[in-house]
Formats: structure tokens, sequence, C-alpha cells
């Protein structure tokens, strides 16, 4: 009997242990530039990922214009560290937070990857 209760006590907290870590971990948006801009007011101050192609960069005011097909989004990079692959025309990945400023989104990157653009492409 006694080995039968440590058995079900040990499942049950791997049942347990299981349950809160799918609680705890929120899926992560993952957004294009374009997807982003259709409807931004639905994520001002969430944090997400987000990527594009660098345009121009502005190495004095720690910026960068990140664009997709149709739109184009400034990326304050001052509270990340900039990878060395970043260069215009490059395809890169942000994480940060999106903030309304005057008339213009800003998103303001935590986290910066460089990589192959077909990592950020949906499958056809």
């Amino acid at each position: 009997m006694e080995r039968r209760v440590r058995i079900l006590v040990t499942i049950a907290m791997i049942v347990a242990l299981a349950g809160l870590m799918l609680i705890t971990v929120e899926p992560e948006i993952d957004l294009s530039v374009d997807q982003l801009m259709e409807s931004p007011n639905q994520y001002e101050g969430d944090t997400f990922r987000l990527h594009g192609t660098v345009m121009s960069m502005d190495m004095n005011n720690d910026s960068l214009s990140l664009q997709g097909v149709n739109h184009t989004i400034v990326i304050d990079f001052s509270g990340a560290s900039l990878p060395s692959g970043v260069d215009e025309g490059k395809t890169i990945s942000v994480r940060g937070e999106l903030t309304a400023s005057d008339d213009d989104w800003t998103m303001h990157a935590y986290e910066i990857k460089t990589g192959c653009p077909s990592k950020y492409e949906a499958e056809a």
C-alpha cells in the first residue's frame, strides 16, 4: 500500500508542475511591420517580436527604420545592443514595446536579432 501512495503522490506532483509550467508561459506575438501597422493601437504598450527589413540607420540617435512591403516604423534601439550583422537591406527581428509618439509609432527595442530572412517569413 505504501508503494502505491508514493507512486500516486509522485505522479500528482509531476502533473501539478507541468500544469504550472503551462500556465506561466505566455506565447510571444510575432508580427511583420505590415501586420503591426494595420492596427497599431491594438498592440500599444505590449511587448512582442517584430520583423522587417532595415531601411535606414541613425547611429547618433540610436534609431533605425524598419520596413515591410507597405509600411515603415521607427525602432529605438537605445535599450538594446545592436548585433554586428545589422545593416541597411538586412532582415532583422526586434523584441520590444510599442509606443505612440505624436502622430507616429515607435518600438523601443529590448533585443535585436539577425538571421536568415526565411526564418521570419510565413510559409506559403
